[in-house]
């Protein structure tokens, strides 16, 4: 592991708890017992991996792995890279990427390529998609308008016609609410620089400095992503350190400026865990409302006010080779209730039994109450293999062997219009304390990669091991995630 602090370096009088055990707060512990550190784990549930786990179903035909969503891992940080390449060793797999957008019956590559984009649409489209956009930034420059929506910000880089044929759907499927209404932040934090000009000048002008793609292909780890957490687990426990499962915290106890402990509930009741350093996972608005004295009303209020969005994960058993080339299909027909769908197999052979088979993760976004969460799993299995025989065509009836669902409460948080002061508030209670950090997508309530919450982890135990670096800047760089720009070097005479 590159840059890490070496034992000598490591305050080993000093134990550390880390609240939740995803992605982020495995990679704090792992850092903190590769050098030599006291840190113990405690989690809810009775898996590690969070959002980023891997779940085997077994059947008559073999073993079927299915990860929530799927995650793929790319980054632009080198250090993550090797960290990574660490973790999972002889698991590493390189995947070639093919994601695409369904719509209107057609196809379109995604991330947007802005030829492949405007063919699709046609030449009386395309045309006016380019002229409404060219309109658009002209009336910006004339009369600057705030860009505060989701709407504003979609249309601001790419125009009102690319707005609502390739992302205005989508959008309001995985939020649930217009895209009037949610804030423009999460479209500056997924496509910074990102914009119709810079794409067409892209493919135009050649771009100072050589232009990577980090989408083309990506790093998995052969048995599924969740063995990035599982190995990480691993690590924790050989280097004598702990993860304990089925332990959900309950209270986390403070006294001025520090957090003394924590009680979690288990199997055999309540129990304290004290500590001298706490690194935090868990959702940011739980943290907030379960402080021992509790936190000031306004704070709850605060943490009260953001929102969560939840996703189901259809998972089908399928006897048929192949069901797409794809690694992810965003799907923005609105008579489809699904949003995205992904085939593991496509990631690994080792996710199915066999060549003969394959599988199929159907996502659902939805709320707690609204009429997809009330839906049953059976419910839920019958209305996926129906849009996927009816709607898209993609199998036949008689090649699904099976299907279950995976409910997943709380797996995005929602940059609701107004989302920032609330945030602010909670933000500014928890940055009081001097002992605790908060790190990932929940603990820090921003909508992370997983190299993103795993950067966190990695900066939480630095800090923790002497080192010094703001948390808050992780995720915050001003280019678009998925591509690097390596400069230029001039030929050599050599």
């Amino acid at each position: 592991m590159t840059s890490t602090p070496s034992p000598a370096q490591a305050q080993t009088a000093k134990r550390t708890v880390v609240m939740g055990a995803g992605p982020g707060g495995l990679c704090a512990a792992y850092v903190l017992t590769r050098a030599g550190a006291s840190a113990v784990v405690v989690e809810k549930a009775p898996f590690v991996g969070g959002l980023a786990r891997t779940i085997r179903r077994t059947t008559a035909v073999g073993e079927f792995k299915f990860d929530i969503g799927g995650h793929r891992w790319f980054t632009k940080n080198d250090e993550l890279n090797d960290l990574f390449r660490e973790v999972v060793a002889d698991e590493l797999l390189w995947v070639d990427r093919v994601s695409r957008i369904y719509f209107d019956g057609r196809y379109v590559d995604y991330p947007l390529k802005i030829s492949n984009a405007l063919t699709a649409i046609g030449p009386v489209t395309a045309a006016r998609a380019m002229a409404d956009y060219l309109r658009t930034r002209v009336q910006h420059q004339l009369r600057p308008q705030p860009i505060a929506s989701m709407e504003d910000a979609y249309i601001d880089q790419f125009g009102p016609t690319l707005y609502q044929l390739f992302f205005q759907r989508y959008s309001e499927k995985v939020w649930g609410l217009p895209c009037s209404e949610m804030s423009g932040d999460w479209v500056s934090q997924r496509s910074k620089g990102m914009s119709l000009v810079t794409a067409v000048k892209d493919a135009i002008i050649p771009s100072r400095g050589k232009v990577v793609s980090l989408i083309d292909n990506f790093m998995y780890p052969r048995n599924g992503f969740g063995r990035l957490s599982e190995r990480m687990a691993d690590g924790i426990g050989a280097g004598g350190n702990a993860v304990r499962l089925n332990a959900g915290v309950v209270r986390v106890h403070r006294q001025g400026r520090c957090v003394t402990a924590i009680t979690v509930n288990t199997a055999d009741g309540p129990e304290r865990i004290e500590g001298d350093e706490f690194v935090s996972s868990i959702p940011l608005t739980y943290l907030a409302e379960i402080m021992d004295p509790p936190a000031p009303p306004e704070v709850v209020a605060a943490a009260t006010a953001l929102t969560f969005r939840n996703i189901i994960t259809v998972n089908l058993m399928l006897r048929r080779r192949q069901v797409t080339p794809d690694t992810w299909l965003y799907v923005h027909d609105r008579n489809i209730l699904f949003g995205r769908l992904h085939e593991p197999k496509n990631w690994s052979p080792a996710m199915v039994p066999g060549d003969d088979y394959t599988s199929i993760v159907a996502e659902y976004f939805c709320s707690f109450g609204d009429a997809i969460w009330s839906m049953t799993d059976e419910a839920l299995v019958e209305r996926t293999v129906r849009h996927l025989v009816k709607d898209l065509r993609f199998i036949a009836p008689e090649e699904v062997l099976g299907g279950f669902a995976v409910r997943a409460p709380r797996a995005y948080p929602s940059y609701v219009l107004g989302y920032e002061a609330p945030l602010a508030t909670v933000k500014a209670f928890i940055s009081a304390f001097d002992n605790l950090q908060i790190i990932g997508r929940y603990g820090t309530f921003r909508y992370n990669n997983t190299d993103h919450s795993i950067e966190t982890g990695l900066l939480a135990a630095k800090n923790i091991l002497g080192e010094s670096h703001d948390l808050d800047r992780v995720n915050s760089e001003q280019e678009y995630h998925e591509v690097k720009r390596v400069p230029r070097v001039a030929a050599s005479n050599a």
